[in-house]
């Protein structure tokens, strides 16, 4: 018979079972529950409550925005020049985040096994994802200039043709303070803008968007007539101090 442990001698045999009992369980090794840190569970909970929150704001947003543009833009049928429809990418991203704080918030909260090991394993993959997209950019660095420069000129055609478009090189423009891709004179490019509208008595004639303007983004209320005939022989010395005069293109760098 074995001997007995001696804090259990002289103990009810009750105690002595809850005793062993906790041995059992929190011995290294045993295959246990493992206490974890309140600090580090709810710094965990709480970093994924903000991403679940993000991620749930992204798809109503990417559902709001494809709804309106659905409503608004119905009647215009030509295609977007966009390879990716700016909408589809929040409610993709939106879609990804919301299910990596989900199963964050669950896993740290619960102390779930298999939700910790999704969310892990989202991670790694995202990571992993991350690394192979910058490798790719660097490899092929060429390519991808062209690949850009062929994309921002049909922006620039297209301007006026499709919503996304406007959205994308107004945003583009005023955050980088630009104008066209090497310069405003591409604008020519583009049927309202064209010099040669002027045969039609087009008010955008020999123009620039408004986002070309000098602080347009700063201004409470935008004057979309700012850039109206500014290529003009008769407004060429009036541009410089009207316009940005710089390229897009030098302005996005991704290697």
């Amino acid at each position: 018979m074995a001997s007995q442990h001696p804090r259990l001698r002289g103990r009810h045999p009750a105690a002595q079972r809850i005793y062993r009992s906790s041995q059992v369980r929190y011995a290294p090794g045993a295959g246990g529950d493992t206490e974890i840190s309140c600090c580090v569970k709810y710094s965990v909970f709480g970093f994924n409550v903000l991403f679940f929150l993000i991620g749930f704001a992204l798809l109503l947003i990417g559902v709001w925005a494809q709804i309106e543009k659905n409503n608004i833009y119905s009647h215009l049928n030509k295609a977007s020049k966009l390879y990716l429809d700016p909408t589809w990418i929040l409610l993709v991203v939106g879609l990804i985040t919301f299910i990596i704080g989900f199963s964050g918030c669950v896993g740290s909260l619960r102390e779930n096994t298999s939700f910790l090991t999704f969310y892990s394993s989202l991670l790694g993959l995202l990571l992993i994802a991350e690394f192979a997209g910058a490798v790719f950019a660097y490899a092929c660095r060429d390519q991808l200039d062209t690949y850009i420069r062929n994309l921002l000129n049909d922006v620039v055609i297209g301007y006026r043709d499709d919503p996304d478009l406007q959205v994308l090189i107004d945003t583009m423009q005023e955050s980088w303070h630009c104008c066209g891709i090497n310069g405003a004179d591409d604008w020519d490019r583009n049927t309202y803008f064209s010099i040669a509208a002027r045969e039609v008595s087009s008010p955008e004639a020999g123009g620039v968007p408004f986002s070309c303007c000098l602080n347009s983004s700063q201004l409470a209320f935008k004057n979309f007539f700012c850039g109206h005939g500014v290529r003009l022989k008769e407004h060429a010395q009036n541009s410089l101090n009207t316009i940005y005069t710089d390229g897009c293109l030098p302005n996005c760098s991704y290697g």
